[in-house]
């Protein structure tokens, strides 16, 4: 009976408790001071309703990491700012106690709070970076988090290289990579930022990325891994700038591109082919790659990529190619360039008679100043060249001797242009 009374006794306090304090009364009360931009004032009464209201709603833990944010940036001692981050820490904590599915990145919110208001604990950064990239690391999409992460990690090996080895700091690289890739692919608005730290990542990382180091770390793991596009995909577009012709990538590679044909895929295979002198092959690759592509600016580096490349000594196709890039990217200047170089190099050629010859130098003076109109940057290569054109082109004196002014010339050949020339 006494026992009875006494669990009574407990339930009525609890209910009397409930009573008085009224937890949507008190979170606009100090909600209201936040909209006053009185965010000092309002922690007091956001911290009672914290402790009172733990599962109430959400916005307490977004509007008490507001509040602490606040008062960190307004104070100067260092054991008061790393208290308050350390409160903050304690919040992402109970964030994530009582509403896990929305925070489940607390972690490395954590970590960066440490990190951002520069709290000397490198260790316990990385710690708490290292189980979020294990746990949930599909629930990072802030781009500085993968940088530091990895800048620490690195920073790790280069102080203790028997503890943190190369491989370690790879294996790493290509999980942050891999993570990045598939962010640049899904989050368009964010894909500038994830860009910026992947290069970060990869200047950090180029004293272990050279050709021998990478063949060597890619060929113990392609076994495990020659069935996952997402880890070959990586793996090769770490390889693509300088590596291309390591006998390993042509592996992963061909691997990557049997599991499925994707731009990406055609376009390492074409690398492959390429490094190996198989010319055909590469073509066929490199314009599979551009058919597949549905970026109209990535279809268009494709383009130009085959026409002064691979395909450079096919000159129709390769003007082809070229007019189909400025068509996709109108800003592709630098198309417009070797377009001209490709017009300069067969007036001999192409010209049927002195004034023909001169008339496609002309037309690659046209061809050039529409580069500085696609792509002003370029304004001073343009001069350049057209100062170089000009003893070889038409002169308005040439134009009126011939009695063309107003008038228009065909070019035949492979250019089959009209040259056009003005009235007067």
């Amino acid at each position: 009976m006494k026992a009875f009374f006494s669990i009574l006794t407990v339930l009525l306090v609890m209910n009397s408790h409930a009573q008085k304090y009224d937890c949507t009364l008190k979170t606009k009360e100090y909600q209201d001071l936040i909209k006053s931009n009185k965010i000092a004032e309002s922690y007091d009464d956001w911290n009672d309703v914290r402790k009172n209201c733990p599962n109430e709603n959400e916005a307490i833990y977004s509007d008490g990491i507001t509040i602490l944010e606040y008062k960190i940036d307004n104070v100067t001692a260092i054991e008061e700012k790393e208290k308050l981050v350390r409160e903050e820490m304690s919040v992402y904590d109970q964030y994530y106690k009582n509403f896990p599915s929305s925070i489940p990145n607390y972690e490395a919110q954590k970590a960066m709070a440490l990190y951002n208001h520069k709290i000397e604990a490198n260790n316990e950064i990385v710690e708490l970076l290292n189980s979020t990239f294990t746990k949930s690391p599909k629930s990072i999409t802030e781009a500085n988090v993968f940088y530091t992460y990895f800048s620490l990690y690195y920073a790790k090996y280069k102080e203790d290289s028997k503890n943190y080895t190369s491989d370690m700091v790879l294996d790493k690289y290509m999980q942050i990579n891999t993570l990045l890739d598939a962010l640049i692919s899904s989050n368009t608005t964010k894909s500038s930022d994830y860009k910026s730290a992947q290069r970060g990542i990869h200047a950090l990382a180029k004293d272990i990325t050279n050709c021998d180091v990478l063949s060597a770390y890619y060929e113990k793991r392609f076994d495990n891994n020659k069935d996952h596009a997402d880890w070959l995909t990586t793996a090769l577009s770490n390889f693509t700038v300088k590596c291309s012709g390591q006998p390993i990538y042509n592996a992963m590679a061909e691997a990557n591109y049997k599991i499925k044909a994707t731009t990406k895929s055609a376009y390492y295979l074409a690398n492959s082919s390429m490094k190996q002198r198989k010319f055909p092959e590469a073509i066929k690759y490199f314009t599979e790659a551009e058919t597949l592509e549905s970026n109209p600016l990535e279809k268009a580096k494709l383009n130009y990529s085959l026409a002064t490349g691979l395909l450079s000594g096919d000159k129709p196709k390769a003007k082809e190619l070229l007019l189909k890039a400025v068509s996709l990217d109108p800003k592709m200047g630098r198309a417009y360039l070797f377009l001209a170089e490709l017009y300069t190099t067969s007036a001999e050629e192409c010209g049927q008679t002195p004034f023909q010859k001169k008339a496609i130098y002309y037309l690659a003076q046209t061809t050039i100043n529409k580069a500085a109109l696609a792509e002003p940057i370029l304004k001073t290569t343009v001069q350049r060249m057209t100062e170089s054109l000009a003893a070889k082109s038409l002169t308005p004196t040439e134009i009126s001797t011939e009695k063309m002014n107003g008038k228009s010339i065909k070019i035949g050949c492979w250019i089959n242009e009209t040259v056009s020339f003005p009235s007067n």
